[in-house]
């Protein structure tokens, strides 16, 4: 895993590193949004217990991204879309005593793959993608309020239970507006879903997301 993690960046500055004179086929970009997120769990038969009661307590909460990206256009129609994105997903907790509200957050760092496919329509292309992502988890965080405090609480989640380096599979559908110049607008809707367990515990947990964002691209 750490070999192929090095291996997409080395592949990410190879080809940021590259370039062409008139007709690139590269564009560069950023991009942001915001976004649902909550998790999946499973668990052995002997932890079915403590995997409902995890399902009872826990919620949605709220999340967000952004980052670079850089895509490369085989043709008019297939492109490949790498970058560096961070994300935040989690879960909050319901009914805690002594809270007024308690989140966890999960902070990644990821590099996408992802093979998009664009429908050309006048100006714009509706565009569809999907691929997998290399994550690194950055921190995990606990938010919470207790009745009695006026400000929210922050503490870093210590657990060497915690896998760092994972997997994940992101998809997305977006509306992407020429604007000249080279340059474009595109909204879409993302969503990102852990393959490999954050866990590795008695109880799997899976995040994910789902969630709108906003870019803004530039031809080479």
């Amino acid at each position: 895993m750490i070999r192929l993690f090095c291996l997409v960046v080395l592949l990410n500055t190879t080809l940021f590193a590259q370039g062409t004179k008139e007709s690139s086929p590269w564009t560069l970009g950023v991009l942001g949004g915001s976004a649902a997120t909550y998790r999946f769990t499973s668990s052995d038969a002997s932890m079915r217990w403590l995997k409902d009661e995890l399902d009872s307590t826990e919620s949605w909460t709220n999340g967000y991204s952004y980052g670079v990206s850089a895509d490369y256009g085989f043709s008019e129609k297939l492109s490949l879309r790498s970058g560096f994105v961070f994300s935040q997903c989690g879960q909050a907790l319901k009914n805690v005593d002594g809270y007024q509200s308690f989140k966890v957050n999960y902070q990644f760092i990821d590099l996408p793959l992802t093979l998009r496919y664009a429908i050309p329509t006048e100006n714009a292309n509706v565009i569809f993608g999907a691929g997998p992502q290399l994550t690194y988890l950055m921190r995990s965080r606990a938010l919470y309020q207790g009745i009695d405090d006026i400000a929210l609480n922050k503490t870093t989640i210590n657990d060497e239970s915690i896998r760092k380096l994972g997997l994940a599979f992101g998809a997305h559908v977006s509306y992407d507006r020429y604007l000249g110049n080279k340059c474009s607008v595109e909204l879409g809707l993302n969503y990102r879903q852990q393959v490999l367990s954050i866990a590795q515990g008695s109880v799997n947990r899976l995040p994910f997301s789902l969630g709108l964002f906003l870019g803004f691209r530039k031809g080479l």
